[in-house]
């Protein structure tokens, strides 16, 4: 329910049920029984709605934060990796291409497995083969001297920042508003909507139009709910920029034998 064409159909099916609520109730009570009863459905609406108004408002301000955290902690999971294929270049030849290698399959993953699965909301296993193995590959280096003992603090460090970015980015993907949640935000709207039918008037169209408005704004609220609350799905949804940017300005530089790294040609090559 996270699309454009969703947001018009919950618009409709909100205005629609608003509109043959207010039809009922204008054909069943009288104007003048419900002009009786204007006060005390004033004060009653006024309590319902502030009550409706800061729950709604709460849980899209806390759906907006955890649509924020879910894109940063893509961008940090992305900037990781590029920290541990840049380190890596200082690393011996045996080492430095093996991990390399391992970083552009767990972008892959990431982009061609993973992002496709998070937007269907399907649980992801794929992804953790990859990144275990690059793991692995960092674990396994070997320092041959101080240098390489110091870069491979900074790539277990990147390592374990990725990790930890890399599950946010997964528990955020699996965690769904529970239904009976929806229940409530729905049946708080429609009752909303319920007290304005207590101030009848003699221009029908004029009231039906400010039910509709009524309605209209509750369904929009209800649909940037779902929308935030999903934040890999739907019209909103967080796409692996940072990681496709990352494979073509980064990963894409070829593997450069350590030896060459200050001079650009070998000795004797013009």
């Amino acid at each position: 329910m996270n699309t454009i064409a969703h947001a018009v159909l919950l618009v409709i099916a909100f205005v629609s049920i608003a509109l043959i609520g207010q039809i009922i109730v204008n054909r069943v009570v009288k104007i003048d029984v419900l002009e009786k009863h204007h006060s005390a459905g004033e004060a009653m609406m006024g309590v319902v709605g502030t009550l409706f108004s800061v729950l709604l408002g709460f849980m899209v301000a806390s759906a907006m934060g955890r649509y924020q955290d879910a894109q940063m902690c893509s961008q940090m999971e992305a900037s990781n990796v590029a920290s541990v294929f840049r380190i890596a270049r200082g690393l011996s030849d045996e080492d430095r291409p093996r991990i390399r290698q391992f970083c552009r399959k767990y972008c892959d993953d990431v982009i061609d497995n993973e992002w496709p699965k998070m937007a269907q909301g399907v649980k992801i296993n794929h992804g953790w083969q990859s990144y275990q193995e690059l793991w692995e590959s960092v674990i396994s280096v070997v320092p041959e001297n101080d240098r390489q003992s110091n870069l491979q603090q900074g790539l277990v460090q990147s390592m374990t920042s990725l990790g930890e970015q890399r599950r946010a980015r997964i528990l955020l993907s699996e965690t769904f508003t529970p239904i009976a949640l929806w229940l409530v935000i729905a049946s708080g709207a429609l009752i909303t909507v319920a007290f304005t039918y207590i101030f009848a008037s003699q221009f029908p169209k004029v009231q039906g139009f400010m039910t509709t408005l009524v309605a209209s704004a509750m369904a929009l609220n209800i649909w940037l709910l779902s929308a935030y609350s999903y934040p890999y799905t739907g019209e909103l949804a967080i796409k692996p920029t940072m990681f496709v940017l990352l494979e073509e300005s980064v990963l894409s530089v070829p593997d450069t034998p350590a030896r060459y790294l200050h001079d650009p040609k070998p000795s004797g090559v013009k």
